[in-house]
């Protein structure tokens, strides 16, 4: 790939059109732009990849109304106004299997108010793309140029910076490694097979199921992207917690230096503050479980008693009816006996059957009246009767006493606390030292607001995740399901050991990269290393991913202990390995690189790293990195220089040939006969 030009239109500081001619040759690679901090270098750098990119520029994680935020604040806002519109194109040269095609891709955006709309066009040889729809262009520059390979060419000097930090701290750095390793494609497989296992079912009989896995599908992905940005504020609020901690911690060291004794009060006194609201929680914790037990039951006691009485009266009823039962059962008997029952009587049989049914009537009316008032106890067991009568004793004696005493200490523990917190926020007589407790005061008030939203996000977090785990049950529910349809579970194996074969092979293509990655990053870092005859070889450990360097007397040495100015260049030997070992020929676009290294090791950079790195080469620099010295040098590999100057009176970047003033290449032969830079108002 090889890029040609870049016109930009109210994008940034950049207003009207403006267009930048990028073409380069084999002898002079790199196009070199000049400019102070805020002319404008990172509109350019970041304008390509968005306009190749779109959101996915920002990265995985970016939420819609954050690419949104980051397109409207980037609408040219100058002394005119602020525009309405803005457009990124990109015209490149891409050869593939022998044939070389110019794509011109233009991206633009449209501010609605509510919403930016964004429109994507795409030409090869001067034509619309018309063997794809529209909607499939995005995948279309995606497999082209992949996002996860274009970070290796497209960078900066904060991300050398993020990646020489996770070299010293070994924090998140096998991480970096293995998403700078380019295996998109092969994770795209792996991520396809997996959604084909969820979501692929056949039309017979499952169109239901399908339906329900559809559905819970994309609850999952709104859940997780919603998870996504509440992690972003949850990290967020963290680093803003920290930050003012330590600007708190500050103030309090310049308190105690100027404040003498009360500043060692108010020590004790935010110890006794910490002591207090700890047991403060532990109390409001044994509230909640109060609340959680018995004692909605003890808000009403006597509706308690009046429900344990009655449970105990339908009971004794109920015993009594069976008690009667029974005498009725046996007067049955005995009126079957008239001469035993007679006996000793001058009672006919007549009259003692009459007397026997009387008495069972009577029985029977009592009992029947009995039963109608017993519509408590016909709904409680006897085992549920005993668990009632507990919670009534419990509610009724138990809770009441265990909640006044936790009202009573909690009260005295928000008294205590509140009088500490009054001694805190009183004013010493010292005027020296009031500014200082006012600002400590009013940091300590905004982190408090930081706290209590850091608790909410978490809760949230934690809903969330439950929620996540909730649907990925119900989908593994599901696919149990799925699986008793003889067709599709035939599929679904032969798709689980493909997933698994994929999964191999990436685990098999890792290890060949890392080797690969060994061989190309020692050649690389030597190259740029001002100790590169003292290091001989670089070491990557496949399972840990950690990375050592053996000297030429035999030692190792760990990455991390390399000094600063070190690991920036070893972040940079890395990316460039990196880049060789994706057999992808992009261009690199480098975005102010110098910053932070020696003279030594930007002389490196400058004289082996920009002219090689690739087959043309965008860099974006101040006049504090490439000096006049190194301009000397990179002059003779420069196709094309620009100058960007803001004009703080218009409110917009201009553009100019040559680097901070000096003439520009201007090889009219050699690049054609169209000018190195055109742009709408450029002679005014």
């Amino acid at each position: 790939m090889k890029l040609n030009r870049l016109s930009i239109t109210d994008f940034g500081p950049y207003r009207g059109e403006v267009e930048f001619d990028l073409r380069t040759t084999p002898d002079s690679p790199v196009i070199l732009f000049g400019g102070k901090n805020g002319a404008g270098k990172t509109t350019l750098f970041e304008s390509v990849q968005l306009c190749l990119h779109g959101q996915s520029a920002l990265g995985r994680r970016t939420s819609s109304s954050e690419y949104e935020s980051k397109i409207r604040n980037s609408l040219h806002d100058g002394v005119e106004g602020k525009a309405d519109s803005a457009s990124v194109e990109v015209q490149f040269e891409y050869a593939n299997m022998g044939e070389r095609d110019t794509y011109t891709v233009e991206r633009s955006w449209r501010d609605r108010g509510k919403s930016i709309v964004e429109d994507l066009t795409i030409e090869r040889n001067g034509e619309e793309l018309d063997d794809l729809d529209s909607d499939q262009w995005q995948d279309f520059l995606k497999e082209l140029i992949p996002p996860g390979v274009s970070q290796l060419f497209f960078f900066d000097g904060e991300k050398v910076q993020e990646l020489a930090t996770a070299i010293e701290e070994d924090s998140g750095f096998g991480d970096s490694l293995l998403s700078l390793l380019g295996l998109d494609l092969v994770e795209q497989l792996e991520a396809d097979l997996s959604l084909y296992l969820t979501n692929k079912l056949d039309q017979g009989g499952q169109s239901e199921l399908q339906d329900e896995l559809e559905e819970i599908n994309e609850s999952l992905e709104s859940k997780k992207e919603e998870l996504g940005e509440v992690e972003q504020k949850i990290d967020q609020t963290e680093i803003d917690i920290s930050e003012i901690e330590q600007e708190v911690s500050q103030l309090e060291d310049k308190l105690a230096q100027e404040g003498g004794t009360f500043a060692q009060q108010r020590e004790e006194l935010k110890e006794r503050k910490a002591s207090l609201e700890s047991e403060k929680e532990s109390i409001e914790e044994q509230i909640r479980e109060e609340i959680m037990g018995d004692l909605a039951f003890s808000l009403v006691p006597d509706l308690c008693r009046n429900v344990r009485d009655r449970l105990k009266e339908e009971s004794e009823k109920q015993h009594a009816a069976a008690a009667r039962e029974q005498v009725v059962n046996e007067l049955g008997e005995l009126a079957t006996k008239h001469e035993e029952l007679t006996a000793g009587t001058d009672l006919t049989d007549e009259q003692t059957v009459e007397l026997v049914s009387r008495l069972q009537s009577e029985l029977l009316d009592k009992a029947v009246e009995d039963e109608e008032d017993q519509y408590l106890a016909s709904s409680f067991s006897e085992r549920k009767r005993q668990r009632m009568y507990s919670a009534v004793e419990r509610a009724v004696n138990e809770v009441p006493e265990r909640m006044e005493s936790l009202t009573s200490e909690f009260d005295s523990v928000i008294r205590e606390l509140s009088n500490v917190e009054k001694q805190l926020s009183r004013a010493p007589e010292q005027e020296a030292i009031q500014p200082i407790l006012d600002e400590i005061n009013e940091k300590n008030e905004k982190k408090g607001e930081w706290k209590n939203e850091l608790e909410s996000l978490k809760e949230q977090h934690q809903d969330l995740e439950k929620e996540i785990s909730r649907l990925e049950s119900d989908r593994e529910r599901k696919l149990d399901k799925e699986s008793q349809f003889e067709d599709v579970s035939e599929r679904a194996e032969l798709a689980k050991r493909t997933r698994k074969a994929v999964q191999e092979y990436k685990q098999k293509l890792a290890n060949q990269k890392l080797e690969r990655l060994e061989e190309v990053l020692t050649e690389r870092y030597r190259e740029l290393s001002n100790k590169g005859d003292y290091y001989t070889q670089v070491h990557v450990d496949p399972q840990g991913l950690e990375m050592e360097i053996e000297t030429n007397d035999g030692s190792i040495k760990e990455v991390s202990q390399l000094s600063a100015g070190e690991r920036q260049i070893f972040a940079t030997a890395m990316i460039w390995a990196l880049a060789d070992i994706s057999d992808r020929p992009l261009p690199f676009i480098i975005d102010t690189p110098l910053g932070r290294l020696d003279q030594e090791h930007r002389g490196n950079l400058v004289k082996s790293f920009f002219p090689e790195a690739s087959h043309q080469v965008l860099v974006l620099s101040t006049d504090t990195e490439i000096t006049d010295e190194y301009y000397e040098f990179l002059s003779t590999e420069t196709a094309a220089e620009y100058h960007l100057e803001y004009d703080e009176i218009e409110g917009r970047t201009r553009v100019s040939s040559g680097y901070f003033g000096a003439e520009g290449p201007r090889d009219t032969e050699q690049l054609g006969s169209e000018e190195q830079i055109t742009m709408e108002g450029y002679n005014e």
